[in-house]
């Protein structure tokens, strides 16, 4: 393990790229040329998307992560960036980073998805968002009628998408074409040499869409990780949702490695593989989300824990995390690409870091018990939830449909509560709401209406404090509106910062915690100079398409802001 750092260690102080990038504030949308035909000689033509999950502001100043604040410093930076809007969860953010689509207008807003229009099966179905893959994903997508960054970037280049999360991967790639990859993990059995009888074992191995043969899913292949490893994260609170396979985590075999060095060396090995012929790379570590959520974010106990492995924790999930935004970069600057390639740096939420007394969640030394903290329903598309946590009893125990069952169709709680209900009718909701404003830590109750929240209870201002009151004051209603679609919550229940009820360290709500993430521009000989605006995801495709010199051909959310460079007149 020791050596193992050292190396580590060695990679990010190799890696750290002077780089010259930023912007300046401007509200203009893209012009220009439309479709996708030859850009202009002073434009990039190639984008590399770099999503560091979980990586909110306070986790890169926390740990000290020198390529990260490199980047920020001498990059186009956004002081005033975050993410701008809910739920503020893997398997939204990913969608929005590369459509520049709001939630309430891209076909799904949180864990949680009515089925209204019936395109996964019968209408009024409940599903469960992140066991979605490409084919649940993409008919949401494709109704919702917007372009993915792919579709414009995949007739000038081939556009490859890694992630060892599948939702993940198939968020940021879009439905995919003939010109497009996805890379993500699956299950392999391979045996165990020499054994007798024969012995299998469970790994990950590379699937996906047009995977590149040359990322073989053969048992011995580099590509192919170990499984069945608990580490140090089988005891409380990492036993809420473990670390059991090196999906997320680097793991001991140097010839194996997993988590965010697999991705890392996947987007390495299509840039070696592939040459010029690319021209977009989006790739997600999800190492530091793991570790957040396990050990609680910035409050992670380190040595504290029996058994301590520190593979599976914050400082070093952050340390990897680092070294991996290096080394894309430093492959960049030695293959001659950078001053052709945008670069963007950002994450997909930040993290909520459980305060004492305010973690909400149950507890069973059993693993993945966070799940049943996470949801109460019985989704179409899992197993069913039904043992809700003692916290949220009073809501399921008080609503009812009309039968005398619960009102809850299914319920999503992490740093914020999100409510479908099945009897929809004014009443019912209104009983639900009243029910939910008495729940622990509740600082507002919101009910859906058309295309926005209303807000239905008073505002807990006690429950808050200093910067936070002025947070949720000025962006409270902007983030709980973004689900402002059918197929979104029917009530939202906002929660302080510091509070979670699910796991120790999570996502979802409006906390600042959560909201205030890097959102970074470089390469493609941009300046240093600041974007003073309060960019956010949805803002990150449209400028990707100015830049580019691509008119969209469907209007986006976002804004397009421009990026001036030091030699490239595009003022």
């Amino acid at each position: 393990m020791a050596q193992h750092r050292a190396r580590l260690l060695a990679v990010v102080a190799a890696s750290a790229v002077a780089l010259t990038v930023v912007g300046t504030q401007s509200g203009a949308q893209a012009g220009g040329r439309g479709g996708h035909g030859p850009r202009p000689p002073d434009r990039p033509t190639k984008v590399v998307v770099i999503v560091v999950d979980a990586l909110s502001k306070e986790i890169v100043e926390t740990y000290g992560m020198r390529n990260v604040q490199a980047l920020m410093k001498d990059g186009v930076d956004t002081p005033k960036g975050y993410l701008g809007h809910t739920g503020s969860v893997t398997v939204v953010t990913h969608n929005v980073v590369t459509t520049g689509a709001s939630p309430k207008h891209m076909g799904w807003t949180n864990e949680g998805y009515r089925d209204v229009a019936g395109l996964l099966g019968a209408p009024g179905g409940l599903y469960i968002t992140s066991n979605f893959g490409r084919d649940q994903m993409a008919p949401l997508q494709q109704a919702a009628g917007y372009p993915h960054l792919s579709d414009y970037l995949d007739d000038t280049g081939k556009v490859f998408t890694v992630s060892p999360k599948g939702y993940a991967a198939w968020g940021l790639s879009g439905p995919g074409s003939a010109n497009t990859s996805t890379i993500t993990f699956g299950s392999k059995t391979c045996p165990v040499p020499g054994s007798n009888p024969p012995v299998t074992t469970r790994h990950r191995a590379p699937t996906g869409w047009n995977v590149p043969s040359y990322f073989s899913a053969d048992c011995g292949s580099r590509w192919v990780v170990a499984r069945d490893t608990g580490y140090d994260t089988l005891q409380y609170p990492a036993q809420l949702y473990p670390a059991t396979d090196n999906r997320y985590v680097v793991g001991n075999d140097p010839a194996h490695q997993g988590g965010d060095i697999w991705a890392t060396d996947a987007v390495l090995e299509i840039m070696g593989q592939e040459g010029d012929g690319w021209s977009g790379i989006f790739v997600s570590l999800p190492g530091v989300d793991k570790a957040a959520h396990m050990w609680g974010g910035v409050n992670d106990p380190e040595g504290a824990t029996p058994g301590y492995d520190p593979m599976t924790h914050m400082e070093f999930a952050t340390e990897t995390a680092d070294a991996q935004v290096g080394r894309i970069m430093q492959a960049l600057e030695d293959s001659g690409q950078l001053d052709d390639t945008l670069v963007v740096l950002t994450a997909d939420h930040g993290s909520v870091a459980a305060a004492e007394g305010h973690f909400h969640g149950d507890f069973k030394p059993r693993n993945d018990y966070g799940f049943v903290n996470w949801y109460y329903g019985d989704a179409l598309n899992d197993d069913p939830y039904l043992e809700p946590q003692a916290a949220l009893l009073p809501l399921i125990d008080g609503t009812d449909d009309g039968t005398g069952a619960t009102n809850v169709g299914l319920s999503y709680s992490d740093s914020s509560l999100n409510v479908w209900l099945k009897n929809q009718s004014p009443e019912k909701v209104a009983e639900a709401a009243a029910i939910m404003e008495d729940l622990a830590d509740v600082t507002a109750v919101w009910q859906r209406n058309g295309d926005h929240f209303d807000l239905v209870t008073p505002v807990r201002w006690d429950r808050m404090h200093g910067a936070e009151k002025r947070w949720f004051a000025t962006k409270a209603q902007e983030l709980v509106d973004t689900q402002a679609a059918e197929y979104g919550p029917d009530l939202i229940a906002t929660l302080p910062d510091n509070t979670t009820y699910s796991v120790l360290g999570d996502h979802g709500g409006i906390q600042r915690a959560s909201q205030q993430i890097p959102i970074v521009f470089a390469g493609a000989n941009t300046s240093h100079k600041d974007l003073r605006a309060e960019v956010r995801s949805v803002d990150i495709m449209p400028t990707i398409l100015r830049a580019l010199g691509i008119a969209p051909t469907v209007a986006p959310d976002g804004i397009a802001y421009e990026l001036p460079t030091l030699k490239r007149g595009r003022h």
